[in-house]
């Protein structure tokens, strides 16, 4: 079928009689991305020949031409499957709805995944908005699609979470990249951010919630700062009661007999309240139930306790049992109070430092045990086969806490931790043996900390996760296929460097030193070398400015693990080298200089890891974007 001819639209898009936002938002992408495409404009029809149909045959009347509701329910059961089928007259767009958390997204998918596998678009990432970079969009002034049909019947792992982790210490939710980032969220398959309450109100007050909303993405709220959301010692804007003053019993017995005093905007202290407090529990039940009212994107209530190791209530309900037992009681408690009001409501209980054991034989199914692959140790990363998480110390621990009932997912670093300083730490191999596991096993899915919107650091990591585990018969190579079309005439090049960094981190390291052990292993030189070729084949300044993206986390990388203290104090970096490491951060950051747009990545150069030098770097064909 036709849908443009000599940059004309010959056809147009037909949605329900009452399109859902979903629907609407499907259509309005679908627009916008053939006329980047072609120069034409489609527009809304009512036409049943000739046409793209968006929704399921008992939504949109015209869908029936081309499938029936039954052939419809069999084909795509959901959750967040949907259809593309594509006959000599019209194309079908459809995704389930039936799902009471799916919002849609099936439908939402559909139209991304068209634009993907019909059109040829990669949406990959993204980059600063006055440089041709990010996504490759072909331009074409015939589109014609071929009879054909591709179906997802579900998503395999339904938990698929962005943990935003630029908390109010680092950034500011008013980031210049956060449409795009909530964008990039959708079309990569992610379903959900969980973020601090400080993020999320920013995001309410700059719009970014119905940004979510169009998308289908819903929210985890609370972290660190759940305790005064919710409960809040000082009051806020949802409950004034000022908790420290009217109910100091609510607080944990300290060992000398005081209670514990709140101090404003600090999160350490761990386990600050009286976790067996009958009446705290109720109070902090309804509170959910009342800050729910307010917030129906959040379905899920991150009750986090303070950060840090630290004693918990020593008063008799809560002395004689483990700081894990009391946790659990607390969250288990006020989740089955909650789900007597909002039985779709769930309340996730972090498992890690100390409260990462399994102290208990019962919980509800709607706990989520939130495990940071995080012991005394980090995860080791790259294994091929999955190993990192089968059969290791965090599966069996996360299996107890599944045997409990409680739904399980996993807290990951696809970024390397905070000491990791973002460099490039490969891991995609690994992901569709893994995604793969967690069906296996049960495990509803993993969320991956992220940092101010820097998806080119460790974008082939995220990239694999958000598809492969909504789809996990996507191995690393489909993945690859697919985002390298932002490279054009480089790709080959660039699929052989992140080849060959995928096979270099093998295991051999933990998160935090992968990307140290991936600098000092891989041969340099030849990664170096390609890059110069992939640049020579590019085509246009995208494909250029995407390779010049690329080579900048690897320089930066290098950059960086050079700047690393050997044990007689000095560092193999020199002043030229530490002069471009600042030119970087100056000029292309988003993560420090938080304030603007960046580009995208995090160049994490601080005073104390790496002085400014006098000599003055003078930018060359990587650092000079079209």
């Amino acid at each position: 079928m036709k849908i443009t001819q000599n940059g004309k639209a010959v056809c147009g898009i037909v949605l329900p009689k009452q399109p859902t936002l979903r629907e609407s938002f499907a259509a309005k992408e679908l627009i916008a991305y053939v006329k980047k495409i072609s120069g034409a404009e489609l527009t809304i029809s009512d036409q049943f020949e000739n046409s793209i149909i968006i929704g399921e045959p008992a939504r949109n009347k015209a869908a029936k031409v081309v499938l029936s509701q039954d052939e419809f329910e069999k084909l795509v059961p959901g959750p967040e499957g949907f259809i593309i089928k594509a006959d000599k007259h019209n194309i079908l767009i459809a995704g389930s709805s039936k799902h009471a958390d799916e919002q849609e997204r099936g439908t939402v998918y559909a139209a991304y995944e068209f634009l993907e596998r019909f059109l040829g678009c990669s949406l990959a990432v993204y980059s600063n908005s006055k440089v041709d970079a990010g996504e490759y969009v072909p331009k074409m002034a015939d589109i014609e699609v071929a009879p054909d049909m591709y179906v997802k019947a579900c998503s395999d792992v339904g938990y698929r979470t962005a943990i935003i982790q630029y908390g109010f210490w680092v950034g500011d939710p008013n980031h210049k990249l956060s449409e795009k980032f909530i964008s990039w969220l959708a079309k990569n398959r992610y379903n959900r951010i969980l973020t601090w309450a400080d993020v999320y109100e920013g995001y309410k007050k700059i719009g970014m919630l119905k940004e979510a909303e169009k998308r289908g993405i819903l929210f985890s709220v609370g972290h660190h700062q759940a305790i005064t959301m919710l409960l809040p010692h000082n009051g806020n804007e949802y409950f004034p009661e000022k908790y420290a003053e009217t109910h100091p019993e609510y607080y944990k017995l300290q060992e000398d007999g005081t209670r514990y005093v709140v101090k404003d905007d600090d999160y350490t202290g761990q386990l600050i309240l009286c976790m067996r407090n009958e009446k705290l529990i109720e109070q902090m039940a309804e509170n959910i139930i009342k800050w729910s009212d307010a917030n129906p994107q959040v379905d899920i209530i991150s009750l986090w306790p303070y950060d840090g190791k630290h004693e918990q209530c020593r008063c008799e309900l809560c002395r004689d049992y483990s700081k894990d037992a009391n946790y659990s009681y607390f969250v288990n408690n006020i989740v089955e109070r909650v789900n007597k009001v909002k039985p779709n409501i769930k309340i996730d209980r972090i498992a890690y430092l100390d409260l990462i054991e399994c102290d208990t034989e019962r919980l509800s199914s709607s706990v989520i045990i939130d495990e940071a692959l995080w012991h005394e140790k980090l995860r080791t990363i790259g294994k091929p086969d999955g190993s990192c998480f089968a059969d290791s110390v965090f599966e069996k621990n996360i299996l107890k806490w599944r045997d409990t009932g409680a739904t399980v997912v996993y807290y990951d670093y696809l970024m390397g931790n905070y000491g990791a300083q973002q460099k490039w730490m490969p891991g995609a191999d690994e992901m569709q043996a893994v995604c793969k596991r967690f069906v296996e096993k049960g495990i509803y899915g993993l969320g991956s900390q992220m940092e101010c919107y820097n998806l080119w650091n460790n974008l082939f990591n995220f990239y694999t996760y958000g598809r492969t585990a909504y789809n996990t018969d996507l191995s690393m190579e489909d993945n690859l296929e697919r985002l390298a079309k932002i490279f054009v005439g480089g790709a080959e090049y660039i699929k052989e460097i992140i080849r060959m960094a995928e096979e270099t981190v093998d295991g051999q390291s933990v998160i935090s030193a992968a990307s140290g052990f991936l600098i000092n292993n891989i041969d340099k030189e030849k990664v170096y070398d390609l890059f110069e070729k992939a640049f020579a084949e590019a085509e246009d300044a995208n494909s250029r400015n995407n390779i010049r993206m690329l080579r900048m986390v690897f320089r930066y990388s290098h950059l960086q693990v050079k700047c690393v203290p050997k044990e007689d104090g000095s560092r193999d970096i020199v002043d030229a080298e530490r002069s471009e490491l600042w030119y970087m951060c100056d000029n292309f950051d988003s993560y420090l200089n938080n304030k603007r747009e960046g580009f995208a990545i995090a160049i994490d150069v601080k005073s104390e890891n790496v002085y400014r030098s006098d000599v003055i770097f003078a930018p060359d064909k990587w650092y000079i974007f079209e």
